[in-house]
């Protein structure tokens, strides 16, 4: 379909990148976006009762599906309400955009009726966040802010005010879905770090495996070290749905609402190995 503004531009991306569906309130300065959307067809408008369900919503998507899932919220309290499901994302290191829209571009900074500063807002909760103030910045900082929730596992968040939504898109091709979503690196440890983590674990009595969301896509493999080592697992609450299940060798749960079998197995080591966990809780450590 014809790309005429930058909201066009928005939605064909989207698109590109695979995203099925997004989540949100509408409003309007969300009207662009909505209605280019609207007369593609190709993505749904899931409208949620409030802004915090939408994020969450995206959250849960993503975190099913393992891909990019995308949430919208108007200007000030709509995008503003976005910050619990966009947090909740950020720390499961899941992968969602946020289109967080903005007042009226000339009208930033002169304490107009619902301003606020959303790129101050979710730093503390994204990878990456920009405002786009001009049209010329796009569709490099929708590209740089999808790669950045692929690629970086988490929240990336894009803040448009309305009217730059609506304004004539750049003449610039697309990017290809190959160079939007990146592809899930091979991360292996240096041959020296993986001779010290094999002594300590010879040289340990007692081990016990602590295991979280990280664990995904490894079960097989966990369960052969577990055989080897002939150690409990233990897993964290990110981790149940990866690690316990047809495993004899998992003990439970640990953490404030864990169980006692995974707190002794964890107190009664004397080698604890972690795997894909960053687990916070400290007085649960032996």
């Amino acid at each position: 379909m014809r790309i005429e503004n930058v909201a066009d531009l928005i939605a064909e991306t989207l698109q590109e990148a695979g995203v099925a569906r997004i989540y949100g309130v509408v409003g309007d300065s969300l009207n662009g976006i909505t209605e280019a959307l609207r007369a593609r067809g190709k993505i749904d408008w899931i409208h949620t009762r409030h802004e915090e369900a939408a994020a969450f919503a995206a959250s849960a998507e993503a975190q099913v599906t393992g891909k990019l899932a995308v949430c919208a919220g108007s200007c000030g309290p709509g995008n503003l309400h976005l910050i619990n499901g966009l947090y909740d994302a950020h720390r499961s290191r899941t992968p969602v955009l946020a289109i967080a829209a903005q007042i009226p571009s000339a009208e930033i900074g002169s304490g107009y009726f619902q301003e606020t500063r959303p790129t101050a807002l979710f730093r503390e909760c994204s990878h990456y966040c920009e405002l786009v103030s001009d049209p010329s910045q796009m569709p490099f900082v929708l590209e740089n802010a999808i790669r950045a929730a692929v690629g970086e596992g988490g929240v990336a968040v894009i803040v448009i005010p309305g009217d730059v939504a609506l304004r004539d898109a750049p003449k610039r091709a697309l990017a290809t879905r190959a160079g939007l979503i990146p592809a899930k690196p091979v991360v292996r440890p240096a041959d020296a770090e993986l001779d010290t983590l094999a002594a300590m674990l010879n040289a340990g009595k007692r081990v016990t495996l602590l295991c979280g969301r990280g664990c995904a896509g490894a079960h097989s493999e966990l369960l052969q070290l577990a055989e080897a080592l002939k150690s409990p697992i233990v897993h964290a609450l990110g981790g149940k749905e990866f690690v316990a299940f047809d495993n004899p060798y998992d003990v439970g749960m640990t953490g404030l609402i864990g169980f006692s079998s995974g707190y002794a197995a964890m107190m009664a080591c004397d080698t604890l190995l972690m795997l894909g966990t960053g687990f916070p809780y400290k007085q649960f450590y032996p």
